[in-house]
């Protein structure tokens, strides 16, 4: 039994469609026929850039969605025929995991159950960066979990969010306000309105000249904590400086400084491979509670809003394309591939 998928030969190469075995999967993983892909930051780095050393020939791919087709032995909470969400995740590594092909394996428990009527573009748009989010805000930040029914009781707290309107920061508005923080956060003017439907008690323009947006969000604090969902030169500039006029400390980035002198005195960055902490035996209750509880219920009670989508035709064809455009730089959207036979 075979399957196509789009493969990097080499570090920055094109990807080109081969066909391939199709795996079978292991006791507490599922086979999924692929439906769609979406693409995260990191798939352009990784394919156009190669900021990590990877094997190569490799499969790339983070998020992707469709109906199981098969399931491992050890399998509880999925069936054939089930409509789901995955992300490659949380320590997963081997191209069988790699969502730029048409039959994909995922591990159980970095996979969530969808509603049969549910369009997957919002929630495989979404569930790329969970994994992130929980694990920075939760393992690498020690906040507390949304609650999964209902408001969270107020905590008092402030949180700057730099970069609204990105993948990780949309969702981390969304997430963190769910806990009952109080969110800060940035956008163009344009996007604006759908930045605030997220939850964020202030939304600041980015727009405006680095000094005067500095000052802006020193304005809005202080700030329990600052995290930069940006992380290049120009936003780590800013935030750093947010972090320094409130007496120092840290900063979290989904990046690391470019170098030390963009980083404002008495500021400590905090980077990490924040998905990797869910991979930890220690946590493996908040892996499974945020792929098996909170994000099925929040898809299903509509308490996550997803970013629009821009759709790149082609099927496995399109995702050379979609790259492009992803790392050209994208304002607002998902960039989505959709697949069909």
């Amino acid at each position: 039994m075979s399957h196509f998928a789009a493969i990097i030969p080499a570090g920055k190469a094109l990807l080109e469609i081969q066909e391939v075995k199709t795996p079978q999967p292991g006791p507490d993983e599922l086979l999924v026929k692929n439906e769609i892909i979406a693409l995260i930051p990191i798939d352009a780095k990784l394919a156009k850039f190669g900021v990590f050393p990877i094997p190569y020939p490799a499969i790339l791919g983070t998020s992707f969605g469709g109906t199981v087709i098969s399931v491992g032995s050890a399998v509880t909470n999925f069936q054939v025929g089930d409509k789901v969400a995955a992300a490659k995740t949380a320590g997963a590594t081997g191209d069988k995991y790699g969502a730029f092909q048409t039959r994909v394996i995922a591990r159980e428990v970095t996979t969530s159950k969808l509603l049969q009527n549910v369009n997957l573009g919002g929630p495989v748009g979404l569930i790329g960066n969970l994994s992130t989010v929980v694990g920075l805000f939760n393992v690498g930040a020690g906040l507390e979990r949304p609650e999964t029914n209902g408001p969270a009781s107020a905590k008092g707290k402030k949180i700057l969010v730099y970069g609204g309107t990105s993948s990780f920061g949309s969702l981390a508005v969304q997430y963190l306000r769910q806990a009952g923080y109080d969110i800060v956060t940035t956008t163009s003017p344009k996007h604006k309105v759908f930045v605030s439907k997220l939850g964020a008690v202030q939304v600041v323009d980015h727009t405006q000249n680095p000094d005067a947006l500095r000052e802006a969000l020193i304005a809005k604090g202080p700030y329990d904590l600052i995290v930069d969902s940006i992380s290049i030169t120009r936003t780590i500039k800013v935030t750093s400086g947010v972090v320094a006029a409130q007496g120092g400390g840290k900063l979290y980035t989904l990046l690391p400084p470019s170098s030390a002198d963009i980083v404002a005195p008495g500021v400590t960055t905090e980077f990490a491979s924040w998905s990797a902490a869910l991979a930890e035996e220690k946590n493996a209750g908040l892996l499974h509670w945020a792929f098996g509880t909170y994000f099925p219920l929040a898809i299903a009670n509509n308490r996550l809003i997803p970013q629009p989508t821009q759709a790149v035709d082609g099927g496995l064809g399109g995702l050379n394309e979609a790259l492009d455009i992803l790392s050209k730089g994208v304002s607002g959207v998902k960039v989505v591939v959709p697949l069909s036979e």
